[in-house]
């Protein structure tokens, strides 16, 4: 029996209280993790400091011609790995040597594009291995996280001289001409001795200078950029015959600056539908797609095509191709199956970092009418005469061309001219046409070819 002047806590209170407890609880117990972590991250980074000064004063304790990596940028290589697993203290980290040259700007720079030229009464540095930088970065492997970093520079005893040996300067832009910069270049020469066997990124002018390298005149150094998520560019070998590599393996001569220039740029998506004349999707069908980009050639013919693949479309006519290079590309059906339009105009320009669908309308007729190109594709409102070129087959003295624009009157051509069925010459009045895009519809012996949006009108 409860007596008068005894107290209780509600429900309410009971439940406030918990609330009141639970976040005291978690308040103190994310302040002891966030102590926990800044401990062992303390911990983590003074034992990886201690890591790289040991990396640091082995480095030191080398021969001037010794501090080099195995596979970095310096020639010849050396003994020291470019990247190293360690287990100290019960953590795991991963260290790594880089060793590069450096250009002392005072008696000028080698080939870099932002040099003012060499300091007064100084001649032009013709070889930019004036001192060694090394850098020494300890990452913790679990989270990839940079706990220690330490550069030191690298002098040799005695002053450069000349040497039987040459400079290979390679410079990475993208498609508009700008400098990629830790771009990845891959140098290798297997007829060297020892290998060249150099891969070492471009700096913030995307360039890339390897001094000391021994000379060749038979086309054997072979360069490779590349970079996650972009496109790749290499140079080959001289193929055999009268075919020719459009980017040939560049020679190095001794004494001298071997420049080459190198293109990437971030891949795209490129999505191609595959419809009969009549709409419907057409599965199962093999569709060659080629890039506009040459690797080798003829003479003046190309021979061989940096991108050139046949893909089939799926159930839906769809082909989906991703990590695709900034190119022109065109799309060529297998025998017995003919391109009555495709959309856009085709060869259809990629653009790095992008993503394009393609209509490619088919028929099974050699006899049906087709649209290859239109010059000029667009017209100011207003012109009472644009005279225009079409390109396509099976063009007559019967074909039709006119624009169509959904909600507006027909634009229809007039004075038509033929020559040998595959050009079309006419004229357009776009007096009252309406801005925007149209189709362009070309009738001829029965059948029809739209070029959807294939001509605009501006204002």
């Amino acid at each position: 029996m409860k007596t008068r002047g005894e107290g209780g806590f509600t429900l309410i209170e009971t439940i406030l209280g918990l609330v009141v407890m639970t976040i005291m609880v978690t308040g103190v117990t994310q302040l002891f993790v966030s102590n926990l972590r800044t401990v062992t991250l303390g911990k983590a980074r003074a034992i990886a400091l201690s890591l790289a000064n040991e990396q640091m004063e082995y480095l030191r304790d080398l021969p001037y011609q010794s501090v080099a990596t195995q596979f970095g940028a310096i020639y010849p290589p050396g003994l020291i790995p470019d990247n190293q697993v360690v287990t100290r203290g019960g953590y795991t980290f991963n260290m790594k040597t880089e060793v590069n040259y450096v250009d002392d700007p005072y008696d000028g720079y080698v080939s870099c594009p932002c040099a003012s030229g060499p300091a007064a009464g100084k001649p032009k540095d013709l070889n930019p291995a004036d001192y060694k930088k090394a850098q020494i970065s300890v990452y913790l492997k679990s989270s990839g996280q940079l706990v220690a970093q330490m550069t030191s520079d690298f002098a040799a005893k005695a002053a450069e001289t000349a040497s039987n040996t040459g400079v290979l300067s390679i410079t990475v832009i993208d498609a508009s001409g700008q400098p990629v910069a830790n771009a990845n270049v891959h140098i290798l020469n297997t007829a060297a001795n020892p290998d060249v066997d150099i891969t070492t990124t471009t700096d913030n002018q995307g360039l890339v200078v390897i001094p000391n390298l021994p000379p060749d005149s038979k086309n054997e150094y072979q360069i490779t950029a590349s970079l996650p998520g972009y496109s790749t560019d290499a140079t080959e070998a001289d193929p055999p015959g009268t075919t020719t590599a459009v980017e040939l393996n560049p020679n190095v001569l001794a004494q001298q600056v071997t420049a080459i220039t190198m293109s990437i740029d971030r891949v795209s998506a490129l999505s191609v539908h595959v419809i009969d004349t009549t709409g419907n999707p057409i599965a199962n069908k093999a569709i060659e797609i080629r890039g506009a980009k040459i690797l080798e050639k003829n003479g003046s013919a190309p021979s061989k095509y940096k991108y050139d693949v046949t893909s089939t479309t799926d159930a839906s006519g769809n082909i989906n191709l991703g990590n695709m290079e900034w190119d022109s590309y065109s799309f060529i059906p297998p025998s017995g199956s003919y391109a009555v339009s495709v959309q856009p105009y085709q060869p259809v320009a990629l653009a790095p970092n992008s993503s394009q669908t393609v209509q490619l309308v088919l028929s099974s007729s050699s006899s049906y009418v087709t649209i290859g190109s239109m010059a000029p594709s667009s017209g100011q409102t207003g012109t009472s005469s644009l005279a225009f070129t079409l390109t396509g087959t099976n063009f007559n003295g019967s074909t039709t061309v006119k624009l169509q624009q959904s909600g507006q009157p027909d634009v229809v051509a007039t004075g038509l001219s033929v020559t040998g069925s595959t050009q079309l010459t006419g004229s357009l009045n776009l007096s009252s046409a309406a801005t925007g895009s149209w189709d362009v519809v070309v009738t001829s012996s029965g059948t029809t070819a739209t070029q959807t949006g294939g001509f605009s009108v501006t204002p």
